[in-house]
């Protein structure tokens, strides 16, 4: 696991510990960064006078700053499964922040770069901290094994037409509504 140039003394075992809970054994396929300056909390929605949401510009331009930092160290395809996500958020001040949007900031902004979609993210740490002269955030990513299949991963075959095919639902056997349906028919025939 490497760790980026601007880690503080103790950033790496910390990473290191947060890791080998994220992925027992398998610390050899974690990544690890430290993204320097005060972490970014993740604002709930704004909503104009007719009632639609838009995102809040500070809010668009830190998750955009983050996305960049992320491609300049992450150089591989995002990950397809299962994701483990581990934070040390250091902050400057003891003003009071929700651990979770620091953490969904940095969910956000790793989508199509560290992973496709956050929603493979079955495993998280956050951890907040203080640390007046530098502030930032101590970032491990990972796979992670799970009963529950994300992204990629989750594959399954058709038993009518043997097709692979990615269920958008937990209970979906059959590729298609019309694949259930023709298959249905040969069993009533028969």
């Amino acid at each position: 696991m490497s760790v980026a140039a601007v880690e503080r003394p103790g950033d790496r075992e910390r990473a290191e510990r947060i890791g080998g809970f994220l992925a027992p054994g398998r610390t050899d396929e974690l990544w690890g960064t430290v993204y320097p300056g005060e972490p970014h909390s993740k604002a709930r929605p704004r909503f104009d006078k007719k009632g639609r949401a838009y995102k809040d510009p500070a809010d668009k331009d830190a998750e955009e700053t983050t996305k960049w930092w992320l491609r300049q160290r992450w150089r591989k395809a995002p990950l397809t499964g299962n994701v483990s996500l581990g934070c040390v958020f250091f902050r400057s001040s003891m003003q009071l922040i929700d651990g979770d949007n620091l953490l969904k900031h940095v969910a956000d902004a790793g989508n199509s770069i560290l992973w496709v979609d956050d929603s493979q993210v079955t495993a998280k740490y956050v951890e907040v901290q203080l640390d007046h002269e530098y502030p930032r955030t101590v970032l491990v990513v990972g796979p992670h094994f799970s009963t529950m299949r994300r992204g990629t991963d989750n594959r399954r075959t058709c038993p009518g037409c043997a097709t692979e095919f990615v269920p958008s639902r937990g209970a979906q056997v059959y590729c298609t509504t019309d694949c259930h349906k023709a298959n249905r028919r040969k069993a009533v025939r028969s």
